[in-house]
């Protein structure tokens, strides 16, 4: 399968998500680029390309979690939020 994503987050998608789906959003990223242009899809500085998401936990101003997302699918474990919780 040809992609813009790297093979992991590719992997992380396919379980989440059913062929059908990631068709749809393949569709969407697509139809957007033809209608909008890619150049004002992606950001303005490139390097904001680069920022990822992350996971952080509060409570009240005492930070119990935290975790930065190194790459498209490194995602928190959920059993680390939830363990955070209790």
């Amino acid at each position: 399968m040809k992609t813009m994503w790297n093979p992991p987050a590719v992997d992380n998608m396919m379980g989440r998500n059913d062929e059908a789906s990631l068709k749809a959003l393949g569709e969407a990223y697509k139809s957007a680029a033809d209608n909008i242009g890619l150049k004002k899809l992606a950001p303005e500085k490139i390097k904001d390309t680069l920022r990822q998401g992350g996971t952080f936990v509060f409570k009240g101003d005492t930070l119990l979690l935290e975790h930065y997302d190194e790459k498209v699918g490194d995602n928190c474990l959920i059993e680390d939020i939830i363990k955070t919780l209790n």
